[in-house]
């Protein structure tokens, strides 16, 4: 096989050798390159990408584990006496939310409506999560519609008395 070939090749001439000597010195290593480093380099990019996603939900997992682990020490007091609507208007106030509270009403039974036509998601939640251990209420009907503006929404609560 060997013999064959270096035969053919002493009859190319010395242009036609260096021809393809060259052509094989770049055909070589170019299918090198594109056959085995370019997939190996995209598996690393993929692979390194999986990893920072990897650690971020594992961050945001011990961020959530951590607040389950607060909630857990806080002590049950079972059901309160609700705060009314005029604490729930100075919870309001303390958390810089009443001036976009559109309603805020009690009936007899002291079922309280609460309602904001724009209002940014991220510090309504903040307050009703910080809130809504204390003050008494249930919430038992609640509405969060998408607005225009990024981030921010048209909200609506119905805020029952806790049962004794």
């Amino acid at each position: 096989m060997s013999a064959r070939l270096i035969d053919l090749l002493l009859q190319l001439a010395p242009r036609e050798r260096l021809l393809l000597g060259a052509l094989f010195g770049i055909i070589l290593p170019l299918g090198i390159v594109l056959g085995l480093l370019l997939p190996l380099q995209e598996q690393q990019k993929a692979a390194l990408n999986a990893r920072t996603e990897a650690v971020a939900l594992n961050l945001w997992v011990q961020d959530k584990v951590g607040e389950l682990e607060r909630l857990a020490r806080t002590p049950d007091a079972g059901p309160r006496a609700p705060i009314g609507t005029s604490g729930i208007e100075q919870a309001l106030i303390d958390a810089g939310l009443r001036g976009d509270v559109a309603e805020l009403s009690g009936d007899a039974d002291g079922v309280v409506d609460l309602r904001f036509d724009r209002v940014r998601f991220t510090q309504v939640m903040g307050w009703l999560s910080e809130t809504a251990p204390t003050w008494g209420y249930d919430v038992t009907q609640f509405r969060f519609e998408a607005i225009r503006s990024p981030g921010d929404v048209a909200a609506s609560l119905t805020l029952t008395p806790q049962v004794n």
